[in-house]
């Protein structure tokens, strides 16, 4: 689920055209997961990386921006998962 309510966020948040003919420049992909965090991370055509960590038990998701090319980090805000699915598991 956690997978599928960032996926449907970063749809949601971001323009995907500059990947509409080559998919691969975008991306999200399951990251590291501790006892309390799964990690999310979505790679934008930019070369970005933003890092979603999403609470297992709230849902409550925190968001952090990773500028690789200009060494820059910086938290960007904090979504609730859950406004991303429904009970299905899927965009509301």
């Amino acid at each position: 689920m956690a997978l599928e309510g960032v996926n449907n966020y970063c749809h949601s948040a971001y323009d995907w055209s500059a990947a509409e003919d080559n998919p691969s420049i975008m991306g999200i992909e399951m990251g590291e997961e501790t006892d309390t965090t799964y990690q999310v991370v979505f790679r934008s055509y930019t070369g970005a990386l933003v890092n979603f960590y999403v609470d297992k038990t709230s849902g409550t998701t925190r968001m952090e921006e990773y500028v690789p090319a200009l060494n820059i980090k910086e938290e960007t805000g904090t979504i609730n998962l859950y406004d991303y699915l429904d009970k299905n598991g899927t965009l509301p």
